[in-house]
């Protein structure tokens, strides 16, 4: 699924970016694509962060309970 996301998110990216290229140029529309692509990746990195990294001592106890 968060596979299909990727990919739904580029796919819009570079269809509204050529339409912005279309009628802004060739620059704008990399400039788009360029900035939707760093603000997904960037988030995606923030949900990462977030994650609790357990020790060998609470992963044995929250398994064995």
């Amino acid at each position: 699924m968060k596979g299909m996301k990727t990919k739904i998110v580029l796919a819009l990216a570079i269809m509204t970016g050529s339409v912005i290229g279309a009628f802004r140029g060739e620059l704008a529309k990399q400039k788009f694509i360029a900035k939707v692509k760093n603000k997904y990746e960037d988030h995606k990195q923030v949900q990462q962060q977030q994650e609790i990294m357990l020790d060998e001592f609470e992963l044995s106890a929250f398994h064995t309970s």
